[in-house]
């Protein structure tokens, strides 16, 4: 029987996670994200019909994870509501629903459930890479690291990238996004991450290129977040994880390459799947945060 229900709401899709005690999930769908109303907070409401009509008997709280600046359960920034809408989202989705509401940004709460569940559990510090359409880093060490607000968004840190001409954001290198920008910059076609991988794997040339110069900025990003928190381990999430086999090993290459051993850490791909809505759940049973 479900007991909570995890929403992880993305830029392209929203999906939706039944958990039953054990944060096992029971049930999953996706939803996508368009058809709430965006840039608004009425995206708020949309967003309370669409858990209302997914609510079974059983459920006794609800976890929602999303991209932005949150301060506790406000919603301080979201390019889903507009931008800087300080809005009491938590609070609003459980008047709305009818339920306790937990929320958090989707970095913080992959962190939790990579903590509880997977390979934060022996307790020592570690940080979480989320390779999704965006990245973001999050890190724990007895507790996440949240900052002011929300610590480990580098989506916009500039880098070099001689590769493609120059400077730009990890926003438009180190994710699905970026990979989907540089293969359309090269070839003029608009193929997404998968797809730029798949083509990769069957050889051809730009795929390919794109797939290496992704590689090579993730070492150096790997090289960054072993300096900034010196964790035991990086854990790597997000969809584009999924790919790993294709550009771990060239990534690692740099990482290693770069960086003291002192400062190296074990490098593993998560095993904790729905870490976002999970997490989110973990935090409104109040055993993790």
């Amino acid at each position: 029987m479900s007991r909570a229900l995890g929403i992880d709401i993305g830029g392209t899709k929203i999906a939706v996670c039944r958990l039953d005690d054990d944060l096992a999930p029971t049930a999953t769908e996706k939803v996508p994200t368009a058809l709430l109303r965006r840039g608004t907070v009425r995206f708020a409401d949309d967003l309370a019909v669409l858990i209302r009509s997914r609510l079974t008997p059983g459920v006794a709280a609800v976890g929602v994870s999303l991209n932005g600046v949150l301060s506790g359960q406000q919603v301080v920034w979201s390019s889903l509501m507009g931008g800087r809408v300080d809005f009491p989202f938590g609070d609003y989705l459980s008047q709305h629903v009818g339920l306790p509401v937990h929320v958090d940004d989707d970095i913080h709460a992959m962190t939790v459930a990579e903590a509880e569940l997977g390979a934060g559990r022996d307790g020592r510090p570690f940080a979480m890479l989320n390779l999704g359409t965006g990245i973001g880093v999050g890190c724990y060490d007895g507790g996440v690291l949240r900052g002011a607000f929300a610590a480990g968004l580098i989506a916009e840190l500039p880098v070099s990238v001689p590769a493609m001409g120059g400077w730009r954001s990890l926003d438009r290198t180190v994710c699905g996004r970026g990979i989907r920008e540089m293969y359309l910059e090269r070839t003029g076609r608009a193929v997404d991450a998968v797809g730029v991988f798949r083509r990769a794997d069957a050889g051809e040339e730009a795929a390919a290129a794109v797939v290496d110069i992704f590689a090579q900025q993730l070492g150096a990003v790997l090289q960054m977040v072993s300096k900034f928190y010196h964790p035991v381990r990086i854990v790597l999430n997000g969809s584009i994880a999924l790919a790993a086999s294709q550009f771990l090993p060239r990534a690692l290459s740099v990482y290693r390459s770069g960086l003291d051993e002192i400062f190296l850490g074990e490098v593993t791909v998560s095993t904790v799947a729905h870490a976002a809505e999970r997490g989110t759940v973990l935090q409104s049973a109040g055993r993790r945060g």
